[in-house]
């Protein structure tokens, strides 16, 4: 109830409401509230056991933001295993590094629009590389580009202005012989 009247207020001021549901019950209440957009693949609770709830997130036609390498280690200068958050990575969590990706392809194949961010205090260039490291687990270098072009714009709110290559968007493009 408390998230639905976030969202409710979040709405009659015109602020969209982003839900960091980890679990796939919380991603089920932000659903239910009306979230504007939903981060992280729910990497806590089984999916494949309850087709009901992919389906109801497909339906809500809510875009995602995967997250899927912070349950993945970042490997630091010495090639230590470290967290999102620079200590030592917390190995109880491998859990979650398999359920993330399961659940994430669970709901693309469902239809829910995934698309790029990361959970990490990385430099960029780190953040990207460990996000498409473990994005290359569970989805295809096509399903990839669509996760980091189109999606990501629909994720960050700005598919109006960015995310393909169309007249009236905002781009960058560079063409490489080779």
């Amino acid at each position: 109830e408390t998230l639905r009247l976030i969202v409710n207020e979040g709405k009659k001021r015109g602020i969209p409401t982003i839900t960091h549901a980890v679990s796939v019950i919380d991603t089920l209440a932000a659903v239910d509230a009306g979230t504007a957009v939903l981060v992280h693949t729910p990497h806590i609770g089984r999916l494949e056991e309850d087709p009901a709830a992919v389906e109801k997130i497909a339906k809500a036609g809510i875009p995602m933001t995967s997250t899927l390498a912070v349950f993945t280690p970042h490997f630091g200068a010495d090639n230590t295993p470290l967290f999102r958050d620079g200590l030592p990575f917390p190995w109880n969590t491998i859990s979650s590094a398999g359920q993330g990706p399961v659940n994430a392809r669970l709901l693309w194949e469902a239809g829910v629009s995934i698309g790029y961010g990361t959970d990490t205090s990385w430099a960029p260039k780190d953040s990207l590389r460990d996000e498409l490291r473990a994005l290359s687990l569970t989805f295809s270098p096509r399903d990839i580009v669509t996760i980091m072009t189109r999606n990501a714009a629909r994720s960050a709110l700005k598919a109006d202005t960015l995310g393909t290559l169309e007249p009236g968007k905002l781009g960058d493009l560079v063409v490489i012989d080779g």
